[in-house]
Order: C-alpha cells, then sequence, then structure tokens
C-alpha cells in the first residue's frame, strides 16, 4: 500500500510516525519543502494546554465544549510519546510540565473572568492544579504596575521546543527505508472516478498512491481550488502568528507562564526552549494570503509584554530569532479532520494554534481510518465536507467580538480619556458589527469574532 502525504506539519508528521506502526506494510511518501515554510508549530511555544486556553465562554457554548474536550485528550498521551520519540530518535527533547497562568491586570476585566473560567473547569474536571503566589514564581519579574494579583499552576499542561522535535522526527522518519521524502509543493490532486489517483507536484511531476492524506496546513484552500475533487470543504485562511527568542542566560524560565488576556488571540506567554533562551509569544490576525515577513507591530509588542508582564531584566537579552507562522483556521473556526466522500482521501488542516498539541490523538485517529479501523475518538464535529458550523448565536457573536476588541486594544498601548470613551467604543462597534451581520445575512448565527474581517472585505461568500 502506498500512502501519499501531502504538508510536512505536524499533523503530516506524526501520521507518518503512527502508519508505520499500525501498517508495516505500507510504503510513505511526504511532500513538503524542507525549509517547512510558513509551519505553524515551528513557530509555537509548543504548548500541551487545554485548560490553560479556556475563555469565559468555552463551556457554556455546546460547541466549544465539545472542542474542549476533543482537545483535553492528548495532555495525557504526551509524556510516553516524547519518551517513544526520544528513544526511537536518539534525540534528547527539550520539554517540560508544570504552567503557571497568571491574572496580571494588563487589559481589562476580561482577563479577570478568563481566570476565573480555567479555575472554574479545573475544578470541574478535577484536573490538579495549584494556587500559588507569584511572588514564588521562578524568573518572574514583571514591571511593577504589572505585577500579576493572581496565579495558578496547571501541573499536567506543559511545552517542548517544536524544533528539536521536529528534528527528531524527521530522523526517525528519515531513517525509515519505507518513507520518501520529496522537497517539492503539492499544486493539486487529481481525480478520477472515486479515487484520487495522484498529486501533482510544482515541478510537473505525478505521484500516484493507493492512499493521500491532504494535510498541508493553511495551503489547504489553494490546492483545493487547484483540484479537481467536486468536494465542498470549508474554507481555510492564513492565521499569521508572530513568536521571539531570548537569550535569557540566567534568567531562563524553568515553567511555562502564561496570561488569559486574549484579544483575539491566546495571550501573552513565556517558554523556555533549552537552559539559555525563553520563547515569547503571540500574536494572530487572519489573512487570506500567506503573509512572508512579520509586522513591525507584532515584533514589538511581544518585545514590549517580554520586558513588563514576564521580566524586566529582559531589556539586556539578546534577541536571537523572530518567528512567523501560518495556523491553519477554518471560516467556522473549528479543525477540519477525518475521511471524505472520495474513498481514499484523508484530510487534516483547520487545527489553528491546537495542531501540535492535538496531534497524538489526530494522528492515531487518521492512521486507524486509513488503515480501516475504527478510531479510538469521535471525530464527526470536524468532518471534512460541511457547510460552516455556526458556533455562536448573533448576540453572543457580537458581544464577544466587541469584548475581544477592547481587551486587544488595551494591550495594544491604549489609554482611554477619562470620559465615556469606552462606552462609546463599545457601541461603535456594536453598531459596526449589527450592520456587517445584516449585511451578510446573519440572523440566526453569528460570525466567529476571528472572521469578522474576511465577511467584510468578501473573503467568505455572504449567505
Amino acid at each position: 500500500m502506498d500512502v501519499v502525504i501531502v504538508g510536512n506539519g505536524i499533523l503530516a508528521l506524526t501520521t507518518a510516525y503512527r502508519l508505520r506502526k499500525l501498517a508495516p506494510q505500507c510504503r510513505i511518501t511526504i511532500i513538503g519543502p524542507s525549509d517547512h515554510r510558513g509551519c505553524a508549530s515551528l513557530a509555537a511555544a509548543a504548548m500541551f494546554n487545554s485548560f490553560a486556553e479556556i475563555d469565559s465562554g468555552t463551556l457554556t457554548n455546546k460547541i466549544e465544549r465539545q472542542k474542549f474536550l476533543f482537545n483535553k485528550l492528548s495532555t495525557p498521551l504526551w509524556p510516553s510519546l516524547l519518551k517513544e520519540i526520544e528513544h526511537e530518535s536518539g534525540v534528547k527533547l527539550s520539554f517540560g510540565f508544570g504552567t503557571f497562568v497568571i491574572n496580571n491586570h494588563a487589559s481589562d476585566s476580561l482577563e479577570d473572568e478568563n481566570f476565573d473560567a480555567i479555575v472554574s473547569a479545573l475544578n470541574e474536571f478535577r484536573e490538579p492544579y495549584e494556587v500559588v503566589s507569584p511572588l514564588n514564581l521562578t524568573h518572574y519579574k514583571p514591571a511593577a504596575r504589572l505585577r500579576a494579583a493572581r496565579a495558578i499552576y496547571i501541573n499536567g499542561e506543559g511545552w517542548v521546543n517544536p524544533r528539536i522535535l521536529f528534528s527528531a522526527l524527521g530522523k526517525i522518519l528519515t531513517q525509515d527505508s519505507r518513507v520518501t521524502w520529496l522537497d517539492h509543493y503539492c499544486s493539486s490532486l487529481n481525480r478520477s472516478g472515486s479515487c484520487v489517483t495522484h498529486a501533482e507536484l510544482d515541478n510537473g511531476e505525478r505521484k500516484p498512491g493507493d492512499l493521500f492524506l491532504l494535510a498541508p496546513g493553511a495551503a489547504f484552500t489553494k490546492i483545493i481550488a487547484a483540484s479537481n475533487l467536486e468536494l465542498r470543504f470549508p474554507k481555510i485562511f492564513y492565521g499569521v502568528g508572530c513568536s521571539i527568542v531570548l537569550k535569557t542566560n540566567e534568567s531562563t524560565l524553568t515553567n511555562c507562564i502564561r496570561t488569559p488576556n486574549r484579544g483575539l488571540a491566546c495571550g501573552v506567554y513565556a517558554t523556555p526552549q533549552d537552559s539559555e533562551y525563553t520563547l515569547i509569544g503571540a500574536s494572530n490576525f487572519i489573512s487570506p494570503v500567506p503573509e512572508e515577513n512579520v509586522r513591525l507591530t507584532s515584533v514589538y509588542t511581544l518585545i514590549k509584554a517580554a520586558m513588563e508582564q514576564i521580566n524586566s531584566d529582559y531589556y539586556r537579552c539578546g534577541l536571537k530569532q523572530v518567528n512567523v507562522g501560518w495556523r491553519p483556521t477554518s471560516e467556522d473556526t473549528l479543525p477540519v479532520l477525518g475521511a471524505t466522500s472520495i474513498k481514499n482521501l484523508f484530510v487534516a488542516t483547520g487545527t489553528k494554534r491546537d495542531g501540535l498539541h492535538c496531534s497524538p490523538v489526530i494522528s492515531n485517529a487518521l492512521a486507524a481510518l486509513m488503515t480501516g479501523q475504527t478510531p479510538s475518538c469521535d471525530l464527526s464535529l470536524f468532518a471534512p465536507e460541511r457547510k460552516p458550523i455556526r458556533i455562536y448565536t448573533r448576540e453572543e457573536a457580537i458581544t464577544t467580538a466587541i469584548r475581544h476588541r477592547i481587551n486587544a486594544a488595551y494591550q495594544h498601548d491604549f489609554i482611554p480619556a477619562k470620559n465615556r470613551m469606552v462606552e462609546q467604543l463599545e457601541k461603535y462597534y456594536r453598531d459596526d458589527l449589527i450592520q456587517l451581520h445584516e449585511s451578510v445575512g446573519a440572523v440566526e448565527w453569528g460570525i466567529p469574532p476571528e472572521m469578522v474581517d474576511m465577511y467584510r472585505y468578501g473573503h467568505i461568500s455572504r449567505s
């Protein structure tokens, strides 16, 4: 059996890794550029976080709750998987467990509500955590006005250096004679009858196969548009994210520290990369096209956050690296995973910032489906061929978008005048969002807050 995997990000590599074990007779071809251009995971802190990602409305929203329950399935799988990869590759991975979530009041009351929601969820699911004093966090030394008032320590959530992880997986797969790597982009897939016959490469070469996994990250929609599959998938956008790596030496963190200051992203976080380097993230904006270069505002915001919210001594640290990655974000913001109505085609994309964390569960499920077995988890919510799932009511979407926009403004140096400015700004946003919803026919449903501009500028078809 010849398996062709389009993409060489974390979902592609971990699925190849699992297929080797589940179907030893299969031959695997991985198609993707060796520089991993735009790979979301290589620009990430690679945190194993489920509870630390919760917002105030996550568990009260039926769809968001289902997504959370899926997300948390991966957390207990990581310790054994990391040891397994270390053993097979001979590569020493840099990882750890234990995440501090701090409530530092760098924005508005939304972060307080998010912090409370995280604690409430930890209690609901009886997840081990500790209430700790921010004064006792190692190498946490924020500016005085942004010091945290509250903090918790989530025992089971951690991080891994993604570049070392990719190197280890790459070594395992490269040394396997059943695995072939093609340093090219896939331009399209060709369908004949009820099957995909081959992948067309950017150099004109055709790669035939028996089974195909399309896992190219944010390039998914571009490939689909050039293919003759005649299937309808949610549109995938580029969630352009930036992170920075600092040479922190003796001030290097020993654990992940993160905030619940969302603002349409995942808050400020800092994670150790090894004994000398710390990664700071994150930024995010949705784009219909890839952006090769990092925006200065993103780098400025992260440098400022590093010095003010994490450790004021970072002013003297060296800036080793600036990363940019494209988080594959679907138009309804849910993953796109599983089998398709073409019997030999499987899909994995749309995981946004959860791809690496969820890769153990996703890769196990995909490998099972591709070998005719029953996956151990339910992927039906994320079925690839679907109309956009309406996660929010109209009022929920509008209220959430307003709150996130105001929260983001505070994180970007917003200082309101001492009058009714915030009230007036909220009214302006509400009127604007109501008008947008009216214009796209969103009456019984709401536009996901991240996708407002994609609807506004016509990048998502209006209903």
